[in-house]
């Protein structure tokens, strides 16, 4: 792939605009009212959004077809200790166009990062009143331009555009890198039958074997068990947990608030957990973000029966099935042998300083290594 370009000019620091504490209500898709004509607005703009503009850009989430769950001020604001938002508006004042910008301070770094359990980010544009295919492209490309060239002010930025994600040519214009990765998804036009029909004889015979097991499947309860079953997961690998107890249940909390998550918990007849599964959706896309098994329960494949339970309550829903972290290489196999498809995704990239491309140099030796290892 393209490697990255020289560092961009550093700016004066910009002001941030932090989410506070205080709760976000809840997103709902419904038709923007028009706000009136500021008699001063005449040239599109783009600023950082205050707060009290955030349930605007959760209505822009919710009309852009490039727009997922990890966009919402509240999933940022749960999963990250500081971002901000920078919008564009258009001549009337609308907003029409945005990107979110979690970020952390490291010693000496000023890192625009995706925060942890967010794989995905990026742009949103909403069209909706753009016609025609070669207008749309025009509006993406130089309002993606223009958001581009006003982040600012950081050493590294690299965030993941998933499958629904716009055309990022104006980031391009604009010095950026875009790196093409994959994850497995099912369409949500797939049906149960389709889907085992795709998968490969082990994985199938793996789930019949859990089906005859007469697991319980418990929905919605039980976030303890996936706390515990996440650490012995990541114990038996001799690995540090990725989540604290207390950040998975704040997520939990949060996403299930909203009604926006489901966990799935599979017990044995004396009611021991043998797997456990967080998904959280957006309008469109189910995507998995947390699992767990139980290492002294190995024989018995309760795994499969969560994600096939998960898989059937999405298809049910009429969204499409995200196997969110399928691009690692250790997990890759066991996702694509449920035959799902592979779909490109975008790592957006750029160093903002000689502290930014260092780290970049030292991420992808890492990540490189990290490839090879897993290959022998």
């Amino acid at each position: 792939m393209a490697s990255r370009i020289s560092a961009n000019q550093m700016d004066k620091p910009m002001s941030l605009a932090t989410q506070s504490a205080s709760e976000v209500k809840k997103d709902a898709a419904r038709p923007r009212p028009k706000p009136p004509v500021p008699s001063t607005a005449k040239k599109v703009t783009c600023q950082l959004l205050p707060r009290e503009h955030y349930p605007e850009w959760d209505e822009l989430v919710d009309l852009s077809p490039h727009g997922t769950i990890f966009h919402y001020s509240w999933w940022l604001q749960t999963t990250s200790p500081s971002f901000k938002i920078l919008g564009v508006r258009d001549e009337r004042g609308v907003l029409v166009a945005g990107l979110p910008i979690p970020y952390q301070l490291r010693p000496g770094l000023t890192l625009f990062h995706s925060p942890i359990l967010t794989p995905y980010l990026g742009p949103v544009f909403d069209l909706s009143g753009v016609e025609g295919n070669c207008e749309k492209l025009h509006f993406m490309r130089s309002h993606g331009e223009l958001l581009a060239r006003n982040v600012k002010s950081f050493d590294s930025l690299r965030y993941v555009a998933g499958a629904c994600a716009p055309d990022l040519q104006g980031f391009l214009w604009a010095g950026y890198r875009v790196h093409l990765a994959f994850t497995f998804r099912f369409s949500a036009a797939h049906s149960p039958e389709q889907i085992t029909a795709g998968m490969t004889r082990t994985h199938l015979q793996k789930l019949k074997k859990a089906m005859r097991l007469n697991l319980n499947v418990v929905r919605d309860d039980g976030i303890e068990d996936l706390i515990y079953l996440n650490a012995k997961t990541f114990e038996k690998q001799r690995m540090k947990p990725v989540c604290s107890p207390g950040f998975l249940s704040r997520l939990w909390n949060a996403a299930h608030s909203q009604e926006r998550a489901h966990l799935y918990v599979a017990r044995t007849s004396d009611n021991k957990p043998a797997a456990a599964l967080l998904t959280v959706h957006d309008k469109r896309t189910t995507y998995q973000i947390v699992s767990g098994v139980n290492p002294e329960l190995r024989d018995i494949p309760a795994a499969y029966l969560v994600l096939w339970t998960a898989l059937q309550d999405t298809i049910a829903a009429g969204r499409n099935f995200d196997f969110e972290g399928s691009s690692l290489r250790g997990v890759e196999s066991f996702y694509r042998r449920w035959g799902a498809n592979a779909v490109p995704i975008w790592r957006i990239e750029k160093s903002g300083s000689w502290r930014g491309s260092l780290l970049k140099y030292l991420l992808d030796r890492r990540e490189s290594g990290s490839y090879k290892v897993r290959a022998t």
